[in-house]
């Protein structure tokens, strides 16, 4: 099995790649749209409305829906110490709706108002038919600016963002990524808890919430991106006759944080369950684009699908149920973590294994045949996850947040095939030292296993 993989590596990653072309339908580039547009037909636009405000904006008539997402900076990252989940409350109490008949109305015409909070940044999201996105924008512009901030709306999300850590914590990946990011970043800004602690969710009230929501819902502080299949000056109308009144303030300074390798390098989270998770964390730079690049590479090349590094363990070694890699950027840096899933009792010898393909990778490196396919493989993972609006609404936010722009994130296909074999050794050579990463497993008895290794 393990030599067949060998002899038809790139074979799969090809075919996925032609699969997502072919699923791309309209938004797929020929040669030339990649040049202006990267895999979009219809080129992302950025331009300002009269209100202050920047726009990235895309039209995609593929359907007759408009997404649009207000991006606020901070989040995690601006969270006061001991105040962890404060930025997820705050953007969650932006969509509280005094009016429960608005409430029916928005649930009969199908739209949908949502929030995430990820670390340099939440969204407030508005999902709709694009006949319905007049009014939609109304109800939503109305509570956005001139929330309703009690003491009883505070109490209700923070027993939301209760019941979210508490699902958090059932969830080996989910607990797992909160403890390496609280290792690397110290338990601050990108390192607190999203959803907070039973000691900060006592702390936060309804001034905390208010001076958050003050300090950076700001015009300086937010942009819109929106997918659609409005055309521009409606849409540029829209916003500018609903989001008049985004109050006027200074941007806030957020000071960078730089990831620490901690001084305890094995983490262990102890959960009673028949199922052990085994991960090695490791932080990417981010200097620009072509880091980027490569860090989509080595995470593609580490764990994603078929024909992945450590794709072995769980089809050859029969070791794991699920292998994987997660790759997560921030505005200094980028967090991999590869990971496996697999049962309690094999849950050492998998350890071990794990360090062992990875360790063989940084020491080999890859050829130009597994560059080729992970380059493939990679390219139509990025088509097909960007297909629908929502994600590639989110892309786009991403790069514009990090300062890569949205030209970037068009770009990312051609930045990845501009990456030579040489370049992605000396990236993976520097990326993979087991000597600065952190170990992490979730699993029952964790916290009695011996913390041998590095």
């Amino acid at each position: 099995m393990k030599e067949l993989r060998k002899r038809c590596g790139p074979t799969l990653p090809l075919l996925l790649l032609a699969a997502a072309l072919w699923l791309a339908g309209p938004a797929g580039g020929t040669g030339e749209a990649v040049q202006t547009g990267g895999p979009w037909t219809n080129p992302p636009e950025r331009f300002v409305l009269a209100t202050g405000i920047p726009c990235i904006y895309q039209k995609d008539a593929a359907s007759a829906t408009t997404v649009v997402g207000l991006f606020i900076a901070g989040g995690k990252s601006a969270v006061p110490a001991g105040l962890d989940g404060l930025a997820a409350i705050a953007t969650r109490l932006l969509l509280e709706i005094p009016d429960e008949g608005k409430v029916r109305d928005l649930m009969v015409q199908a739209t949908r108002l949502s929030y995430i909070c990820v670390e340099d940044f939440s969204i407030v999201l508005i999902e709709c038919l694009t006949e319905n996105l007049d009014e939609a924008l109304r109800v939503a512009a109305k509570i956005i600016q001139d929330p309703l901030i009690s003491g009883l709306r505070v109490g209700r999300a923070k027993d939301l963002m209760t019941a979210n850590l508490k699902a958090e914590a059932d969830d080996a990946v989910a607990a797992a990524r909160s403890a390496v990011f609280r290792a690397f970043f110290d338990g601050r800004g990108y390192g607190s808890a999203l959803y907070g602690t039973e000691e900060s969710l006592e702390a936060i009230d309804r001034k905390d919430v208010l001076a958050f929501i003050r300090r950076f819902v700001v015009k300086p502080a937010v942009f819109f991106c929106v997918e659609t299949d409005l055309d521009r000056d409606p849409l540029r109308r829209l916003l500018e006759e609903s989001f008049d009144s985004i109050a006027e303030g200074p941007m806030a300074d957020i000071p960078r944080q730089e990831p620490l390798l901690a001084d305890d390098r094995n983490i262990l989270l102890d959960k009673d369950t028949k199922q052990a998770y085994i991960g090695r964390a490791f932080t990417l730079p981010r200097t620009g684009l072509p880091d980027m690049a490569r860090g989509i590479l080595l995470e593609t090349l580490l764990g994603k699908g078929p024909g992945s590094r450590l794709w072995g363990l769980r089809v050859d070694e029969r070791l794991a149920y699920n292998v994987d890699a997660d790759l997560t950027w921030t505005k200094t840096a980028g967090v991999l973590i590869a990971y496996l899933e697999t049962g309690r009792d094999k849950s050492p010898e998998a350890a071990a294994a794990l360090d062992r393909e990875l360790g063989a990778l940084c020491d080999s490196g890859i050829t130009d045949e597994d560059l080729e396919a992970t380059r493939a493989m990679a390219r139509s993972r990025f088509l097909m996850s960007t297909e629908a609006k929502y994600p590639r609404l989110r892309t786009l936010g991403l790069f514009e947040v990090l300062g890569s722009g949205r030209d970037h994130a068009a770009g990312i296909c051609e930045a990845m095939g501009a990456v030579s074999r040489d370049e992605m050794n000396a990236f993976i050579r520097g990326a993979l030292s087991l000597e600065r990463s952190v170990r992490v497993t979730v699993g029952p008895g964790a916290n009695d296993r011996p913390q041998g290794g590095k």
